[in-house]
């Protein structure tokens, strides 16, 4: 798991961050005689060789070692590194103070992904004082170098109100230049602003092509999105119950493959698809499974597991009488100002209106995130 996380860790840095100083990819022995001569490229490339096993015998100590000395010459990737061989442990003894250390010292010399780790730190309380607001601030310096995570993270901020003022339309904004770049999680997140019109005018038709963009990726949440869309979607012109099932199946399939338990949520949409569908014996079996799971989670809270049964048991009840579920149109306080820059609908071969629900239905909120 350690050597995965390294091995993303470079293809990110490869493919988001520019180096340095163009890379010098030499065979073993010259790469170490200009790691020795004190070059700090050849110093931090020798470095992930080692840490990874990449064309040489895997050595994670001496790895470390390699690239603290990068680090030490202020070799920006290095250094970012360095801290989340703290982080992470490896190399050195696991030590999140000393992580934020290292992220702190790329992130003041404007490195994007190490302005990112500084602010998740200060997030989450590790290795400094938890502390929303100086959170905040670094995310903002990473997401103005277009940096789609932190551009998330932010987002996600100003839609929540935490740690910056609430303001749903510029988090909306944020999360389409994140969605721009292809990062899953942002393409989710407009999703569900369009679709409860939040930040942005209601518009399912947008929200049913950002669920599909993201459903192009292989995580398996977001294919439970689209397919939770296409099962319970206030428009009925948009509901599809043979492609809800196709994709509540992949991402429960997704799941298993990855090895991860099943999750009750997931349950839950497929038991939504079976039922568009028109299979609502399965539907049955399938909302009686997630019942059984969500109460065997121990991770949900007692008041929060019991809103959730009360709607499962809703929609089993509507099953049992042979009735899909729909979710009920969102009630939008104010009209929000739309997006120009959003060309989801162009991009997807979509016709082009807004689209709200053709006749209104009662029912509790469901599971699109």
């Amino acid at each position: 798991m350690r050597a995965l996380t390294l091995l993303l860790l470079i293809l990110t840095m490869i493919q988001v961050c520019p180096a340095q100083a163009p890379g010098r990819r030499a065979a073993g022995d010259d790469l170490e005689a200009w790691a020795a001569k004190g070059d700090a490229d050849a110093q931090f490339e020798l470095g992930l060789r080692l840490l990874t096993g990449e064309g040489v015998k895997k050595d994670e100590a001496r790895g470390r070692e390699w690239m603290e000395k990068a680090a030490n010459q202020k070799h920006l990737r290095a250094q970012f590194v360095m801290g989340s061989l703290y982080e992470d442990g490896v190399g050195v003894k696991k030590n999140e103070a000393s992580a934020v250390e290292w992220y702190r010292k790329a992130a003041e010399n404007g490195f994007a992904p190490a302005q990112f780790s500084v602010a998740m730190a200060y997030d989450l309380g590790r290795g400094v004082k938890t502390d929303p607001v100086k959170a905040t601030e670094w995310l903002e310096k990473a997401a103005e170098q277009n940096h789609p995570q932190a551009q998330t993270a932010l987002a996600s901020k100003y839609e929540r109100g935490v740690g910056a003022p609430l303001n749903p339309s510029k988090a909306a904004l944020l999360y389409l230049r994140a969605a721009q770049q292809d990062f899953v999680q942002a393409m989710s997140r407009l999703a569900n602003l369009y679709y409860t019109g939040n930040g942005v005018p209601l518009d399912y038709r947008r929200a049913g092509a950002w669920y599909q963009r993201a459903a192009k990726s292989e995580d398996p949440w977001a294919a439970n999105n689209l397919a939770w869309f296409l099962a319970t979607c206030p428009d009925e012109s948009l509901q599809n119950g043979e492609q809800a099932v196709l994709h509540a199946t992949r991402a429960l399939r997704i799941m298993d493959e990855a090895g991860e338990e099943q999750r009750y949520e997931m349950l839950d949409t497929k038991a939504a698809c079976l039922a568009r569908n028109g299979e609502f014996l399965e539907a049955v079996l399938w909302q009686k499974r997630s019942l059984a799971l969500l109460a065997d989670d121990k991770e949900v809270s007692a008041e929060e597991r019991a809103t959730l049964q009360k709607e499962f048991e809703t929609r089993l009840k509507l099953y049992q009488q042979e009735s899909p579920y729909s979710e009920a149109e969102p009630k939008v306080e104010r009209e929000a100002a739309p997006l120009p820059q959003d060309t989801i609908l162009q991009d997807e071969g979509i016709p082009g209106s807004d689209s709200r629900p053709r006749k209104k239905k009662s029912g509790a909120r469901g599971t699109v995130v």
